[in-house]
């Protein structure tokens, strides 16, 4: 389709020929028919061919909301591409200023544009009334279309939980999956069933509902066992989970249980018959919040129980008594009688003993456990230094992928966090995976040693390996390999085996940023080899 309407031109020497190359920039969202990927085309191709323009590329976000970049692999592709200073056009075209996106802040919206202006490409507005030529009326125009779109998408988002609010509060289910024991059936205006909807599907005609049903049998049965464990035989969450996963039962995403699971069924009040919505909420895709019981809309018999009354009201009593206020002197006194009851501390004792609150009460009061237990003088045998030195290897890995972001053009500034630390994606596909590895004291060798890992998913492309001094607090060097060439089993080096290996090794991030830059990464393979 994107060739389909491209403008043929005559090719032209030189700098004049590639300032009539352009690249078109398409969003299509869902809310408006004209806004269709045919009609952008047609419009920024009759556009291009008036002013003797090529299209050379295209860029395009389908069925994409304009309110955040982060969800735009079109846009996003297109500004690595513009920045990295090797694209072969000198003009985006885009259908209108609210494809460009509905930012709630335009001066973001502005912000990519200017990022396509420093490097010398232009934005055009093909279905705007003015040109996009940098005069202070076109600057009026835009930033006047960019409030309205903003103020489109709050309008919009208003109506949208108004309508969804009043279907919710008749009892119809607002929302996604619904959860264990639980599905969805479709009516129709006259309530009429039109079947089940699977997980994934969604209604197609706009005046169609839905409603939630019990599930299978068994299903029902493991819930009204889960409130049992927890309200009569006075197990928690973690132990239920164990016994579920023990026994072979998957939850309704088909994967293993875990406490937090077993929390949500217990607090569903699904369950008893009511649908709940706005429990929390993303306005504008801005950040989740979670909303006090005010505001929540409850639908009312809305299914039939699951699970009795009685039952839920008991379990709800279980998790108020947990958050009941205690001073911070009660709490310590429960935990020291604990101490001395049991000899020692650990989450688990904490949390099976009824009469001491849970783990995660003293960790927000405290900050941690370990806090808690500096307050009562009790030393756990267990060395957790290990916990301090994971969250500054955190801290230093978002350093150091920050700086690698801003340097390099072509890595996305997004770092994806991993159990061995973290990475960035390359605008080709490829990623650049950063690693800490600590000094410890070989017991046979009496000398330094340093151990590297690929981690257990590794990406592929290239690993940054930040090798850490002997009391772990600054780097001595990072080497800089392909992923492929780490060992897929952690292999313990020294430095005599370091430098026989791995020869790329930069003292400071000035110098592991500029081979960066020098290195094509699209073909780094081939450049390491």
């Amino acid at each position: 389709m994107g060739n389909a309407l491209t403008v043929a031109n005559a090719r032209l020497p030189g700098r004049l020929e590639e300032s009539l190359r352009a690249a078109q920039y398409i969003r299509m969202s869902t809310e408006r028919q004209q806004y269709s990927i045919p009609n952008q085309m047609a419009a920024i191709a009759l556009y291009a061919a008036e002013r003797g323009l090529t299209i050379v590329r295209t860029y395009v976000d389908e069925a994409t909301s304009g309110l955040r970049l982060s969800n735009r692999p079109g846009l996003i592709g297109l500004l690595n591409d513009v920045q990295s200073g090797s694209v072969d056009f000198a003009n985006v075209l885009v259908f209108d200023v609210s494809r460009w996106g509905r930012f709630q802040d335009t001066d973001e919206s502005a912000h990519y544009e200017f990022i396509c202006k420093h490097a010398g490409v232009k934005v055009s507005y093909c279905a705007e009334v003015f040109e996009n030529d940098g005069s202070p009326l076109s600057g009026i125009f835009k930033n006047l279309k960019r409030l309205m779109a903003a103020e489109y998408s709050r309008e919009l988002s208003a109506k949208v939980f108004a309508g969804q609010s009043r279907v919710a509060g008749l009892g119809f289910w607002v929302g996604g999956e619904p959860g264990f024991a639980l599905r969805r059936e479709l009516v129709d205006a006259k309530g009429n069933s039109k079947g089940q909807l699977q997980r994934g599907h969604q209604k197609a005609i706009q005046s169609d509902r839905v409603l939630l049903r019990p599930g299978p049998a068994a299903e029902v049965a493991i819930v009204r066992w889960i409130f049992q464990s927890f309200v009569v035989d006075r197990k928690n969450e973690t132990r239920i989970a164990r016994e579920l996963n023990a026994g072979g039962i998957r939850n309704h995403r088909g994967t293993t249980w875990s406490l937090q699971m077993i929390g949500r069924i217990l607090r569903n009040e699904a369950y008893i018959g009511y649908t709940v919505y706005n429990r929390t909420s993303n306005r504008l895709r801005q950040r989740r919040v979670n909303n006090g019981r005010g505001k929540w809309i409850r639908g009312e018999n809305a299914i039939e129980p699951i699970v009795p009354r009685e039952i839920f009201d008991r379990a709800q009593k279980i998790f108020e008594k947990r958050l009941q206020r205690f001073t911070s002197d009660d709490l310590l006194k429960k935990l020291r009688v604990l101490q001395m009851r049991q000899g020692q501390l650990s989450r688990t004792i904490i949390d099976q003993a009824k009469s001491t609150p849970k783990a995660y009460v003293y960790e927000r009061r405290f900050g941690s456990l370990r806090a808690a237990y500096a307050l009562i003088g009790y030393v756990p045998k267990v060395d957790f230094t290990y916990i301090d030195a994971r969250a500054a290897r955190n801290d230093f890995i978002k350093q150091l992928a920050s700086e690698i972001a801003a340097s390099v053009p072509q890595v996305d500034p997004s770092l994806i966090p991993e159990r061995a630390g973290g990475c960035l994606a390359v605008k080709n596909g490829s990623f650049i995976s950063l690693r800490v590895s600590r000094c410890w004291q070989h017991p046979q060798r009496n000398c330094p040693a340093w151990t590297l890992r690929r981690g257990a998913r590794p990406r592929p492309g290239l690993v940054v390996i930040a090798r850490m001094d002997e009391q772990n607090r600054q780097p001595l060097e990072f080497i800089l390999e392909l992923m492929s060439c780490l060992p897929k089993r952690p292999l313990i080096v020294t430095e005599p085996v370091l430098a026989k290996r791995y020869p790329r090794r930069f003292k400071g991030t000035a110098d592991l940023i500029q081979a960066l830059k020098r290195m094509p990464l699209g073909r780094a393979r081939r450049t390491f080899l």
